[in-house]
């Protein structure tokens, strides 16, 4: 990892430790700056195939997590899309994907179910997972990967929008957070961090 992306690392690992990736939420308390919270955690939700899958699933794996939901107009889909030019590069470069597993986690499990998710996921990179769950399953997993999600707008109906942090995350074999791509990177950002991990994975 380069120095400049180290330092970016640190100021997540930083910000998530204040509690701003929470964009303040009413409902959550911030730790003090002593009390550094990890990023990433247990979770147990459904795959778009049906399957209950838990995090303890993709240890050995590196784990590369996008939240987001199928609704989102713009956002979304644009950081898949990045994610799965990114695999495709390494996929031309001859770098095995065994090693990781893509996953996007819905943040909108009322219109996200199964079936949704399947014909969403369908779009992007055949190797994507896509992961519903109840509400309750749902926070416990962006608790755990200090991801904010709150619906927006008039709220009454189906047509709501989610406000939500838009980061691609990446988990070690271990389920350990090692970097992280905002909206900022590429995916030859992406293929340049994850190339030599992949190469030295067994």
């Amino acid at each position: 990892m380069t120095l400049p992306r180290i330092l970016s690392a640190a100021l997540l690992v930083c910000l998530s430790a204040l509690g701003l990736l929470y964009w303040a939420s009413p409902d959550r308390q911030a730790p003090a700056p002593s009390d550094p919270v990890p990023i990433g955690g247990p979770f147990s939700l459904v795959s778009h195939e049906g399957k209950t899958v838990t995090d303890q699933d993709f240890r050995g794996r590196y784990m590369l997590i996008y939240f987001g939901y199928t609704f989102c107009p713009d956002v979304c889909p644009t950081e898949l899309a990045k994610m799965t030019r990114a695999l495709e590069q390494l996929e031309k470069e001859g770098v095995s994907l065994k090693a990781v597993q893509p996953l996007f986690i819905t943040v909108d499990p009322e219109r996200d179910d199964v079936d949704q998710m399947a014909r969403y996921v369908s779009l992007f990179h055949p190797s994507l997972m896509g992961l519903t769950g109840s509400p309750e399953q749902i926070k416990t997993a962006t608790d755990a990967y200090r991801v904010y999600a709150q619906k927006s707008g008039d709220v009454s109906g189906d047509a709501y929008l989610v406000d939500h942090a838009s980061m691609i995350l990446l988990m070690d074999p271990d389920g350990q957070f090692v970097d992280f791509f905002s909206s900022r990177e590429t995916p030859d950002d992406m293929v340049a961090v994850m190339r030599p991990l992949l190469k030295a994975a067994k």
